[in-house]
């Protein structure tokens, strides 16, 4: 009975040894397949990736729209690279169709750096690699950690190796901080990236954006800290994968954005369903960029809202300042914005760099008379609140800075500033129909788009031009301004739909529609 016990103790600890150096080793290659991705996500905010494979690279190279986006520099790089490196048959078969990540990486002095990152197949090795680089008569400097690589035309690459991984860049300090980093196959941002990527089954190329780390970023592109419209990034925690769309045209990508902290603003709107947007249609034409809210049902809502304030330790303040204009006015204020908001807020800044506020309402008139006791009449309609932070307790982060502000009711819209002036410009431009919606250029925007939505960001680049002249550094504004920049582009559109505690997102960059030449009015006329 012992021999017996003995053998079979025995067999099952050499069952679990053998199950432990599989899986360890199952373990490792895993690991080693996406060391890549792990290199790829470790530094950067920003990832494009696509397959290596010659196909894709030739859609890619033969768009016009890509160099514009990414700069002409950037896309000589990518050409380089295919051209004098992957297009190698011995490299191509010892990369094999590995997915190839683009990291935009903060550089020195206002420098953004690319850092592409791919691997090795699993039959070949690294020593390979390097003898197919020198029998491409490529020069090669092998003597320190890092190999240089001098292309054919004059471009300098830096490739740095470990096991299987592969890093390129024409940034060398790129490269030794990323193989020095250690790279976590754990990290939230690449878990995201391989349960939402598509990229080997159906999709072209795909854009990886880790909005925690965006802020870095965006600070080699402007100096100070984020502002404006942007100051909401500077602590977003939020991941979204999207796949590029291919087209001439445009610039669509469509996939998920994921919100990481469960307290943030934007989460209030990731359940509830899109809702049509007509707010904008007040805007006028001189509006630069706008934020659009949508609440699907307010008072549902509105719970959401005071558990954020609860969050943010702020609902005793919130609440004494109701039970102030209760005690004050002898007025609910439960009684006027909860019962008569109708379903979308909105802020704005118009080409002059002024800020504005709206709430569109089921009954204008009702509401103005009810804020009457609560306001001071500054004239030609407008109004001022007496009372601190009123918008902000029904509505939360958008208006946290319009405190006090200047009002005026006008066709079951609310719209407030800072400023009475800058009330007084929006009316000028609303009174005699100069709005934004009855520009080509917006229409043409929009239009591409579902007119649906729970959060909608949009930039007007032609508006915006004084705007990013005074935030962002002079390369990078002659790189929107340049004709073989972002000149040709009218508007930046990310939309968000909630989804179950996500969002579906789009995110689209449309070209200027061009104005027909005689030729071709001659042209379509003929074949008429």
């Amino acid at each position: 009975m012992k021999k017996i016990l003995v053998i079979i103790i025995t067999l099952f600890t050499a069952i679990l040894t053998l199950a432990y150096v599989y899986f360890s080793g199952l373990n490792t290659d895993q690991k080693s397949n996406e060391s890549s991705l792990y290199a790829a996500t470790s530094n950067s905010a920003f990832i494009f990736s696509f397959q290596n494979d010659r196909s894709i690279f030739e859609i890619l190279k033969g768009q016009d729209i890509l160099k514009e986006i990414i700069g002409e520099d950037n896309f000589k790089q990518l050409q380089s690279i295919n051209d004098y490196i992957l297009s190698i048959p011995d490299i191509n078969r010892i990369i094999g169709k590995q997915n190839v990540y683009v990291s935009l990486i903060p550089g020195k002095e206002k420098h953004i750096d690319l850092l592409y990152s791919t691997q090795i197949n699993p039959s070949s090795n690294i020593n390979q690699l390097l003898i197919s680089l020198k029998s491409a008569r490529l020069q090669l400097d092998t003597s320190k950690k890092i190999t240089t690589i001098i292309l054919p035309d004059s471009s300098v690459f830096y490739l740095g190796t470990k096991d299987n991984l592969l890093l390129l860049s024409t940034s060398v300090q790129q490269v030794l901080k990323t193989l020095s980093t250690s790279i976590n196959n754990n990290s939230s941002f690449s878990q995201h990236i391989k349960s939402t990527s598509r990229l080997t089954k159906s999709s072209l190329a795909e854009v990886y954006i880790n909005f925690k780390e965006l802020p870095a970023l965006l600070k080699s592109t402007m100096p100070g800290k984020l502002s404006g419209e942007l100051s909401v990034l500077e602590n977003c925690d939020a991941f979204a994968s999207l796949v590029y769309n291919f087209s001439k045209e445009k610039i669509l990508l469509t996939g998920v954005t994921q919100n990481n902290d469960p307290n943030d603003y934007f989460e209030l709107f990731s359940n509830s369903n899109a809702q049509k947007i007509n707010i904008t249609n007040m805007l006028p034409e001189n509006t630069a960029n706008y934020t659009v809210f949508a609440i699907e049902n307010y008072l549902d809502w509105k719970k959401k809202l005071q558990n954020w304030f609860t969050v943010k330790k702020e609902s005793n303040r919130t609440s004494s300042i109701l039970k102030n204009v209760n005690q004050k006015y002898h007025i609910d204020a439960n009684q006027i914005f909860p019962k008569y908001f109708k379903d979308q807020l909105i802020t704005f800044q118009l080409s002059t760099t002024e800020k504005i506020g709206a709430i569109n309402l089921s009954n204008g008139e009702k509401v103005d008379q009810l804020l009457l006791d609560l306001s001071t009449d500054y004239g030609d309609g407008i109004k001022l609140l007496k009372e601190d932070d009123l918008l902000y307790v029904y509505f939360g982060e958008p208006f946290k800075k319009f405190k006090r502000p200047y009002y005026i009711i006008i066709d079951n819209y609310m719209v407030f500033a800072n400023n009475a002036s800058t009330i007084q410009s929006f009316l000028n431009n609303y009174k005699n129909n100069r709005l934004f919606i009855n520009k080509e250029s917006y229409a043409n925007s929009v239009n591409q788009l579902p007119n649906t939505s729970s959060i909608g960001f949009f930039i007007d680049f032609n508006n915006s031009s004084d705007i990013f002249l005074k935030n962002i550094y002079l390369p990078y504004f002659k790189h929107i301004t340049s004709q073989k920049g972002l000149k040709n582009y009218q508007s930046f559109i990310y939309q968000l739909s909630g989804d179950n505690g996500k969002f579906q997102t789009n995110v689209l960059m449309s070209r200027k529609q061009q104005p027909l030449t005689q030729d071709s009015v001659i042209l379509e006329n003929d074949s008429l």
